[in-house]
């Protein structure tokens, strides 16, 4: 067996790949958002903050896709991120410790994808279950 051949595989990046139906809605939303446009043709594109990548194809349809796209992104300083999305209108839950613990908060594109930000929270914050 070659050297390559007994390495075990590991995966290195996740691209979550959702449908829009304005490119340019979604490149100037996600503009707000910190993203950069890294790549735009006529039916795609790719943004991308810090080392996330976000790819979206052209939907020739009028009608909204019937499905979305949950994508989940660790991040750290999540009350700094928090701030900075507050003003952008997009958040559609408040940030929150969460029993598993994780502090998650998750916000929703024009096109009705969520996008779901969370972080590692301190075990005392965490053991608290939500509304005790």
């Amino acid at each position: 067996m070659s050297a390559s051949q007994e390495r075990h595989p590991t995966l290195d990046s996740i691209a979550p790949r959702s449908l829009v139906r304005d490119m340019e809605q979604a490149l100037a939303f996600y503009g707000q958002l910190g993203f950069v446009t890294s790549y735009h043709d006529e039916g795609f594109a790719i943004v991308e903050r810090d080392r996330v990548a976000l790819h979206f194809n052209a939907s020739d349809d009028d009608e909204p896709p019937q499905e979305h796209v949950l994508g989940w992104i660790g991040v750290t300083n999540i009350e700094a991120l928090y701030q900075q999305y507050v003003p952008t209108g997009a958040i559609q839950a408040p940030r929150r410790s969460q029993p598993w613990g994780m502090k998650e908060f998750f916000l929703c594109d024009p096109f009705r994808n969520l996008l779901l930000f969370g972080e590692g929270s301190p075990a005392e914050e965490s053991s608290t279950p939500p509304g005790a």
